[in-house]
């Protein structure tokens, strides 16, 4: 009987298995699908795209129920609402969480990858759960576990509008902005002039930090401009050398064959130099023998 095959039970079988075999599996499926006179479907099973190492362990921690990455969504949900809030204090304690939960994730990925991580891979996975976290679409395919990359994560949330998993995220309302504003009304007019500072310098404070991280960003991005350079010059530079010391032992065998053959004539020279002075002393008594017959 042939295999029926549908996009999402594709996408979860692929995503959910090892990366070795996501490739020739695919091929399969969108074979059956072709087979079954779905040629759309094959298509675009055959355009699912093979995920990063880092992205596989973020959807491999996504279908570990001793994770904690379910905490993703209910803590990116707590950070929007202390921001539409203007929560200050509750902005710093769920920062500190975020970093916190950021950490531990990736110390979970690690022990699911069985090695120790690379830094690109452990700097990816940081940017996977850290914008998880922030947007709640990117969590929604977190908690599905249909990652490809970290480099462009909106992409895969728009490729999946309609991923879901058991751990999905669930929204939480934020809290009405009227009530807040009724609130204030209880406050005096100097309460409400403190309170107001406070919200303008926390807004500065965060202006600032959203600054140092664009920056920090900005210069990560040059730092590894300049160090895939140096490493393209560092390649380019190896291959001169080898091809130098191929020269260079090219010439050393040519250099032994010119001495060799230095040698050879030379004893030729010699051999030639001892046939000539026998001759001469040949030539020398036989013009002696005609003088004594004259």
């Amino acid at each position: 009987m042939p295999e029926t095959v549908d996009l999402d039970s594709a996408a979860e079988e692929l995503y959910a298995g090892s990366r070795e075999d996501f490739t020739p599996r695919r091929k399969e499926l969108a074979k059956a699908a072709k087979t079954a006179g779905d040629a759309k479907l094959a298509a675009t099973i055959d355009k699912l795209a093979k995920p990063t190492t880092s992205a596989w362990l973020a959807n491999q921690l996504a279908r570990d129920a001793s994770s904690d990455v379910d905490e993703v969504a209910d803590l990116g949900d707590a950070l929007r609402e202390a921001h539409a809030n203007l929560s200050g204090a509750d902005l710093k304690s769920l920062s500190q969480k975020r970093t916190q939960l950021v950490n531990l994730l990736v110390k979970q990925a690690g022990k699911l990858n069985g090695s120790p991580l690379t830094e690109s891979v452990m700097r990816e996975l940081e940017d996977i759960f850290t914008t998880a976290i922030a947007d709640a679409d990117i969590a929604r395919v977190l908690l599905a576990g249909r990652l490809t990359s970290a480099k462009d994560l909106a992409a895969t949330a728009a490729a999946w509008p309609e991923a879901s998993g058991d751990r999905a995220p669930v929204a939480r309302p934020a809290r009405p902005a009227k009530a807040t504003k009724e609130k204030s009304k209880d406050l005096s007019d100097k309460e409400r002039a403190a309170r107001d500072e406070k919200l303008a310098k926390a807004r500065e404070e965060l202006e600032r930090a959203r600054s140092t991280v664009k920056e920090a960003e900005a210069d990560r991005a040059e730092e590894e401009r300049i160090l895939t350079e140096a490493q393209r010059l560092a390649d380019q530079a190896t291959e001169e050398v080898r091809r130098v010391y191929e020269e260079l032992d090219a010439a050393e065998n040519r250099e032994k064959e010119a001495r060799r053959r230095v040698g050879s004539a030379s004893r030729s020279v010699k051999d030639a130099e001892r046939r000539a002075s026998q001759a001469w002393r040949l030539v020398q008594q036989a013009e002696r023998a005609l003088e004594e017959l004259s």
